[in-house]
């Protein structure tokens, strides 16, 4: 927008333009920038309702002699969009350095508006792209946070008490994956927007770039981001890894419920099949005339239980040593009690255990007054009596 006026004059108008509350004609500066990018009055109503919050001005002026160069007062104005004086000591103006190299070129930075003076159109058309670069990585960034902030919402908003662990999985894994996703775009989108050298090689370019950059805080932003999504990505990997070890002993009592089933149908099927094996072979031991409870069989059914008792005596013992290793394992010396008893045997520090250490019986009796020898000087406590 080309406007005859001087900086000073320009600032109530800078006003307006960055709250969007001008019209031309009766038409609002959203709908007029809506139909210079081909989006439609109709689609518009549709799709947004106006500029997203994320905003950069930028002026541009010519400078004729270096008397022609605004000052600082002049700079100030037109930064924070105030016709007010103020106090140098207390501005977060930035000058980069590329652009205030000669007499007659200035370029002074704010958060939400930037000046330069006296460059050529080329820079001002590269400094441009810059702004539009650095505006659009802000509205990624404040997306990305918006869906970081809704990820936590829903991760810390997870009930504790769900016993369905596959519900529960299938929550987690659809955050992980989002949360892949925003780390991508964050790099991408705005780590990655911080470096415009490579595009335009060009040294006051770049000074704008980084400046711009550093004043509208992208680098902290993102790194503060970047730090969100890593330890919600760690926490995640934490409920995962919780998720896990519970389907893990979900399954562990799965297998122990059908290896029990198991054993008690292989157990009784087994005795079975021994016991009338011995009864179906063709033998003269075998009397059919005979009743299978007869004492004569007794020798078989000893043989039977026999078997038994030994399977359940095996069974036993390696029960007892599970305990006995367990009970081993448990009263073994802890890791940092190791590595003091290291430190104790290769340096030769002392180690108190306050387990073993026993308390000093206390002595009920009261020491005597001790009487001053005649004809000798006073000796000090704790000095023994000659």
């Amino acid at each position: 927008m080309d406007v005859p006026l001087s900086l000073v004059e320009s600032v109530p108008l800078m006003e307006d333009l960055y709250y969007a509350s001008i019209e031309c004609a009766g038409v609002p500066l959203e709908q007029i920038a809506g139909e210079r990018v081909g989006c439609h009055a109709e689609r518009a109503e549709e799709q947004t309702s106006g500029f997203l919050p994320e905003r950069h001005q930028l002026v541009f002026r010519s400078v004729s002699s270096p008397e022609d160069a605004p000052n600082d007062d002049t700079i100030q104005r037109v930064i924070y969009r105030s016709d007010l004086p103020y106090r140098p000591e207390h501005s977060s103006i930035t000058y980069p350095a590329e652009l205030n190299r000669r007499p007659t070129t200035v370029g002074a930075l704010g958060p939400y508006a930037s000046l330069i003076c006296g460059h050529q159109d080329y820079i001002e058309n590269s400094v441009l792209l810059s702004a539009v670069q650095t505006v659009g990585s802000a509205a990624r960034l404040r997306e990305i946070r918006e869906v970081a902030y809704a990820y936590g919402h829903r991760f810390r908003a997870r009930s504790d008490g769900e016993r369905d662990m596959h519900r529960r999985r299938t929550m987690l894994e659809t955050i992980s994956e989002g949360l892949s996703h925003l780390e991508l775009e964050l790099s991408y989108s705005v780590e990655a927007g911080g470096d415009i050298g490579t595009l335009i090689p060009a040294l006051r370019v770049e000074s704008f770039h980084s400046a711009l950059y550093s004043a509208m805080g992208l680098t902290e932003r993102s790194a503060l981001i970047g730090q969100m999504l890593s330890r919600l990505s760690n926490a995640i990997s934490a409920e995962l890894t919780s998720v896990e070890s519970a389907e893990q002993r979900a399954g562990d009592r799965r297998r122990i419920r059908t290896v029990v089933a198991v054993t008690f149908v292989t157990t009784v099927t087994g005795t079975l099949s021994l016991l009338f094996g011995f009864f179906g072979i063709n033998a003269r031991q075998v009397d059919e005339d005979r009743s299978m409870f007869d004492d004569r069989y007794t020798p078989i059914y000893a043989l039977i239980t026999l078997i038994l008792a030994c399977a359940l005596a095996i069974f036993s013992g390696m029960r007892l040593h599970e305990r006995w290793t367990e009970r081993r394992e448990r009263n073994r010396i802890r890791t940092w009690e190791t590595i003091h008893g290291l430190l104790a045997r290769e340096f030769g520090a002392v180690m108190l255990d306050p387990a073993r250490m026993a308390p000093a019986p206390s002595s009920r009796t009261i020491p005597g007054t001790r009487t001053r020898p005649p004809d000798e000087e006073p000796q000090p406590s704790g000095t023994p009596p000659r």
